[in-house]
């Protein structure tokens, strides 16, 4: 089976989806995710700009990262605006990405899926404060150029 990287590669361009919260009790409509999945040189891997535009209009996540293929596997190097340090990650099974221990600002996870060529699932889990780390926002996208 190929890689994430691979499977990325053969449908780059612009997904749009819906961003939930799963075991959100809100009566709130989800969000509206948008990636935008881009070749770096040499294929090596992908830059992903990731925004969530919230139902009340305001941009509640913007990311860039980069998924590539160092000489050890699969890396996740992720900037976000739920931080003011960037994370890298390394995948430990077929698409997760779980920060280490003191390597990111708080408890976190990252899951990317792609259930299909041109359909990416893209998972954070977090902890703040206190809070145990739980699957928190969903991003489901689809190929839309």
């Amino acid at each position: 089976m190929a890689d994430l990287v691979e499977q990325l590669l053969a449908r780059p361009g612009l997904y749009v989806g819906v961003q939930t919260r799963p075991g959100d009790t809100s009566d709130e409509p989800p969000g509206v995710a948008r990636i935008d999945v881009t070749p770096l040189p040499g294929g090596s891997g992908v830059m992903l700009a990731y925004e969530v535009l919230a139902p009340s209009g305001e941009l509640a996540h913007r990311e860039h990262a980069v998924l590539a293929r160092s000489s050890t596997g699969l890396v996740l190097v992720t900037s976000h605006t739920h931080a003011d340090v960037t994370t890298v990650i390394a995948e430990d099974g077929p698409g997760h990405f779980p920060a280490a221990e003191g390597t990111a600002p708080f408890p976190m996870a990252v899951d990317l899926d792609v259930p299909a060529t041109g359909h990416l699932v893209y998972k954070w889990s977090y902890g703040w404060a206190d809070q145990p780390i739980a699957l928190r926002d969903v991003g489901d996208v689809h190929a839309v150029s």
